[in-house]
């Protein structure tokens, strides 16, 4: 039996090269034996990514064709025309078109398809206030609605970054949070009161604030540790 110079990984006879980091065996006590039994199976079965996402848009579009036809047929049925059920079969078309569709990408960027699911929910709260003859979409909702995608298609965009250290991932997310909930309560206010005001929202802000400077001095007292102990080779 033998062992990987390189990774440590048990070897087999039959190995010419590690099959976990490729090195090649040396060993004149154990030289390589292609007859050897080998510890894993020739054929290995592959399973196509494409298949299995097909399947499972398949099936979700199936859980969601029911509600949608369920609700216009409720509807059809007890008044005779669309009316009530217009809302729920759009919302349910939101969810089809959020979850489903991006099953049918090989690799979808998540950040762009949070950035379709933003404009969708403005186009369907826009067809709400149409249809309800409200004055609140420009005013509230469609300001609200891209502030909140432009936070989280930032935090996503933040969080997967792989040049950032964690702490200043931490810290740029909660500088965000901060001017989220202050934003809010500013559309908020401006829309209910129509005036300006920040109480509840400042709380959360310098809650924020103080945890961004404790992330700070703890991931600075963390960096110098790691450079003192490279220094010191322990």
């Amino acid at each position: 039996m033998s062992y990987c110079v390189n990774c440590g990984v048990e070897l087999s006879a039959s190995e010419k090269r590690c099959p976990l980091c490729g090195v090649e065996v040396i060993n004149p006590v154990a030289p390589y034996d292609p007859a050897a039994e080998k510890p894993f199976p020739a054929d290995v079965e592959t399973v196509e990514h494409r298949t299995v996402r097909r399947t499972a848009a398949a099936v979700l579009s199936l859980l969601i064709v029911i509600p949608f036809v369920s609700v216009i047929a409720a509807d059809l049925i007890d008044g005779g025309r669309f009316g009530w059920s217009v809302i729920p079969a759009a919302a349910i078309l939101l969810g089809f078109m959020t979850i489903v569709f991006p099953c049918l990408f090989k690799r979808p960027k998540v950040w762009l398809f949070m950035l379709f699911g933003v404009i969708e929910v403005a186009a369907f709260l826009f067809g709400l206030s149409m249809w309800l003859k409200g004055h609140w979409y420009f005013t509230f909702a469609l300001p609200m609605t891209a502030l909140i995608g432009a936070y989280l298609i930032g935090c996503w965009l933040m969080i997967s970054s792989k040049k950032a250290r964690l702490p200043l991932k931490v810290i740029i997310v909660l500088v965000m949070t901060m001017v989220l909930v202050l934003v809010m309560q500013l559309l908020i206010e401006l829309h209910i009161r129509g005036r300006i005001r920040f109480d509840w929202s400042i709380y959360t802000a310098i809650s924020c604030g103080i945890m961004s400077i404790a992330v700070l001095i703890v991931g600075k007292l963390f960096r110098k540790r790691e450079d003192f102990r490279k220094k010191m080779f322990f």
